[in-house]
């Protein structure tokens, strides 16, 4: 069933805490329950180092998208974190960051057996940018203004979609793409 964008803008998305108290982060689009989602994407602000919440059962991407390098340290294996490449884990083991100064960064959790998704960076600028239906589609603009159908979205504006899109203007999107993959 297809629909028209959704969309959100910046003041008016929820800002709700960490699972583990250390922080908060602003939500951009839910599948389901709050507490039982099969599938969220948000940004979260880190300001200082410290431990992740745990999510058993999740898998999660991140994605720096603001700020210097970010170091994750999960069992048996440490990540740099650069802006705009996604890196991918399982949201039940511990991890604890590193940051030197604050950070955001844009996560997109799937729940396992319920859905699954990828993430990546576009820019936008003097050339449209397609981006084609596969599922549902999260476009949150990073930097700058871009055009989808009939509106504008400035930095910190989301839309959700299931239909194909022509993005243009002058500007630097996430896009994720989340399949259900169990009804």
């Amino acid at each position: 069933m297809s629909t028209q964008p959704t969309i959100t803008r910046a003041a008016d998305l929820p800002r709700v805490p960490w699972r583990n108290g250390q922080g908060v982060t602003t939500e951009l689009a839910l599948g389901g329950d709050p507490d039982d989602f099969s599938w969220r994407v948000s940004l979260a602000e880190v300001a200082r180092s410290g431990d992740f919440s745990a999510f058993p059962g999740v898998d999660r991407i991140i994605m720096l998208v603001e700020g210097d390098a970010m170091t994750l340290h999960l069992p048996g294996h440490t990540q740099v974190l650069r802006t705009d490449e996604p890196f991918g884990f399982d949201g039940g083991v511990p991890v604890r960051c590193t940051v030197d100064r604050p950070t955001r960064d844009l996560n997109v959790m799937t729940r396992r057996g319920v859905a699954r998704a990828t993430l990546e960076v576009r820019a936008v600028t003097a050339d449209p940018v397609d981006v084609p239906a596969a599922g549902t589609v999260v476009l949150a603009v990073l930097d700058g203004s871009v055009r989808l159908a009939a509106a504008t979205l400035a930095a910190g504006d989301v839309a959700v979609t299931d239909e194909p899109v022509e993005l243009s203007g002058a500007g630097r999107v996430a896009i994720a793409r989340i399949e259900i993959t169990d009804g």
